[in-house]
């Protein structure tokens, strides 16, 4: 399991299979890939959406709400984990939807929608870009209702997600000394910038104690680079304040384009290569943005030939296609 690099001294367990490293066929530009699997499915096949969740749920166990009130894209990972934590919990859903309504005929497809809305949340379509603008009004009608509610942030974006994700890195480090290898960088899908933040305060952390680390590189996916790695910056500069101690400094984190920004619909090319990379090496990249960072990252390997090992961290989930 994950090693607490930021301890914490509540946790639920959610996820109980391991996240496994396998060394993959195909070699862009000549370097050899490494691929940590983050994307353990024995909960609601959520992939690393669920890790933050387990620091989350102390939290909301302690507080008893009604509501579970959260916001996400329409193929977002995170709203489908979300409805099931809080059908575990036994406590109300509700979901606004960064989009407009996408009709009966999306709607009654099996997809993170449809399967967020069967584990019982509500959805609201609040429109492209406005839910994050709506979050505090719909809270306090909720509670005007006398609900109690429990917010979580936009796809967790939040200091115990930092906390959960920071143990990613050290995990798939350990597991690459023992094959004596040290990448000469790391690789991964970067959206609001949360798992980006964990892994670079877990390279801070394991750089002091003085193991060499490589850079890292995300790949803006449903995002701009911009955007992206102002989200990064701001988590963790939110982190700092809230978890303590907290490794300081916090190396940089390279934000590059994919080059393929269509969030949740990959094109044919980037189905050809998901197909592809299942069938040489059984991995199966998520299509929502895992296989735009992958895509990415081929991409830059084969614009930057050499012989190196690189690390690509796979964060998993699922979305209509895999259903």
């Amino acid at each position: 399991m994950t090693p607490e690099l930021l301890p914490c001294k509540e946790r639920y367990p959610l996820l109980h299979l391991e996240s496994g490293l396998v060394r993959l066929r195909s070699c862009p530009g000549g370097h050899t890939v490494w691929m940590w699997r983050d994307d353990p499915g024995d909960f609601a096949f959520g992939g690393n959406k669920v890790r933050f969740y387990e620091y989350l749920v102390p939290s909301i166990i302690r507080e008893r709400p009604d509501v579970l009130l959260t916001v996400g894209s329409l193929y977002s990972n995170h709203i489908r984990v979300s409805a099931s934590v809080a059908s575990l919990l036994g406590i109300e859903c509700h979901i606004l939807i960064t989009s407009d309504d996408p009709g009966e005929d999306y709607r009654s497809k099996r997809n993170n929608l449809s399967l967020a809305a069967a584990a019982g949340a509500k959805i609201v379509f609040a429109g492209s870009f406005a839910a994050l603008l709506k979050l505090d009004g719909y809270k306090k009608e909720l509670e005007a209702e006398g609900k109690k509610v429990f917010l979580v942030p936009n796809a967790g974006h939040s200091p115990g997600a930092v906390r959960a994700y920071a143990g990613v890195v050290a995990e798939a480090m350990a597991r690459l000394d023992g094959y004596s290898v040290l990448p000469e960088r790391i690789f991964l899908p970067c959206a609001s910038g949360t798992t980006a933040a964990g892994v670079a305060a877990g390279s801070a952390v394991l750089s002091s104690y003085g193991i060499a680390m490589p850079p890292v590189t995300v790949f803006a996916v449903g995002n701009t680079t911009r955007g992206a790695g102002r989200g990064i910056t701001g988590l963790l500069s939110e982190a700092s304040a809230e978890i303590s101690p907290f490794p300081s400094p916090v190396p940089a984190v390279e934000v590059l384009d994919c080059g393929k920004n269509d969030y949740g619909r990959p094109d044919e090319e980037l189905l050809k290569l998901r197909r592809e990379t299942e069938k040489k090496d059984g991995v199966l990249l998520d299509p929502t943005y895992n296989i735009n960072a992958f895509y990415g990252m081929t991409k830059y390997l084969e614009n930057h030939p050499g012989a190196s090992d690189v690390l690509y961290i796979n964060t998993g989930g699922m979305c209509e296609q895999d259903f």
